[in-house]
């Protein structure tokens, strides 16, 4: 176990400490937007009592409270005005939302995105304004059902996943013997793919998930930084990381979904985010974010209904946004009081960090088709 400290004042609550820290990070990290300049971040909400309705045509909302003393933010928005931000995330968070305030952001093109504590994504509300492009929805049922036209569908998603994880893997993670290996495996099967593609699905599936377990091998060797503290000790299992699995549910294949590990929390939440900013892409671009071509299985082992096509899309920029939590290990020395353990051994990442790893997804948005 970690050692303690002696000067380490066990009546010291971490909590509000911990949650104003990672909120002034947050606030740093928004950028200025210039006065005759749309909106492009945004805007993330978490919290107790946070509420949005409408006042006098106007959108109005209330932040929520993670901690106290806490002076919680409003804002205004006019119909039409440029600092109108082209999505609201709500992270966990509870409070109202009025009938109004939904027609007030469809109307306005403003995408509600909605994520569960454990990073799990639970809804998205659009503008209403976009429907499948029947050429494309058609395209999509028949590519379901045929194996050659998944492969060509799925290779230069796979050929673009494996060069951003050789990219992450050289810049941002430590020297290891492991990542040497990764390193090496991956430009081969990298170098296959571009000149020698499978001729089977199941083929390429396969260098799909031995590259992923090459590349979370070498993550082994990350050094996680600790603040020592009696009132908010970490377990010997949350000072390196191990595997994407959870602990909590490993008699069922590890579903990485409940975190029993900090950086799995993490790295939920930035899946989550990324996986409805996709939703929201695939879905202005005329597909059907539900009808997966290679994720086909409609509803996962744990929760709601799954947007497979999003999840398709979305695969090449997963060891991208993994960039925002290696570089965030690196920086941060961690509190206990950061990850809230549940009684089944899932970790909780606490409101205001989980703000600031949302926000460090936004411009990823704009990534292409």
């Amino acid at each position: 176990m970690l050692i303690q400290s002696e000067n380490d004042n066990v009546n010291k609550d971490e909590w509000p400490e911990r949650c104003a820290y990672w909120d002034k990070l947050v606030q740093l990290e928004i950028p200025a937007r210039k006065r005759r300049e749309r909106q492009s971040q945004p805007l993330i909400l978490t919290g107790h009592g946070l509420s949005l309705g409408v006042d006098k045509g106007r959108l109005t909302i209330r932040d929520g409270t993670t901690h106290y003393p806490q002076k919680r933010r409003e804002y205004v928005f006019f119909k039409g005005s440029l600092d109108i931000p082209p999505r609201i995330i709500v992270l966990d968070g509870f409070g109202t939302i009025t009938l109004d305030a939904l027609d007030w952001m469809a109307e306005q093109n403003i995408a509600l995105i909605r994520v569960k504590w454990n990073g799990q994504f639970f809804s998205l509300i659009g503008n209403g304004g976009q429907a499948a492009d029947p050429e494309k929805f058609i395209w999509q049922i028949k590519a379901r059902e045929d194996e050659q036209e998944k492969l060509v569908f799925y290779l230069p998603l796979m050929k673009d996943k494996l060069a951003n994880t050789l990219e992450t893997i050289s810049g941002y993670l430590p020297e290891s013997t492991a990542r040497d290996r990764a390193l090496e495996k991956i430009r081969l099967y990298a170098h296959r793919l571009q000149n020698d593609p499978p001729n089977k699905l199941k083929t390429l599936l396969g260098i799909e998930a031995q590259s992923a377990s090459l590349y979370f091998a070498a993550w082994r060797e990350l050094q996680i930084k600790w603040k020592a503290s009696k009132r908010y000790p970490t377990p010997d299992e949350w000072h390196r990381f191990y595997s994407r699995q959870s602990l909590a549910v490993l008699n069922k294949g590890g579903a990485n979904i409940f975190a029993t590990h900090p950086i799995n929390a993490m790295l939920n939440y930035v899946y989550t985010v990324l996986l409805g900013q996709m939703q929201l892409k695939v879905i202005a671009d005329g597909y059907d974010p539900m009808l997966g071509v290679i994720h086909t299985r409609k509803r996962s082992s744990y929760g709601p209904p799954r947007p497979g096509f999003a999840i398709d899309i979305m695969e090449p920029m997963r060891p991208v946004v993994d960039r925002v939590i290696l570089e965030l290990i690196s920086k941060e020395v961690f509190s206990g009081a950061d990850f809230d353990l549940q009684s089944n051994g899932v970790c909780r990442v606490i409101p205001e960090l989980a703000r600031l790893l949302a926000g460090s997804i936004a411009p990823f948005h704009d990534q292409s088709l």
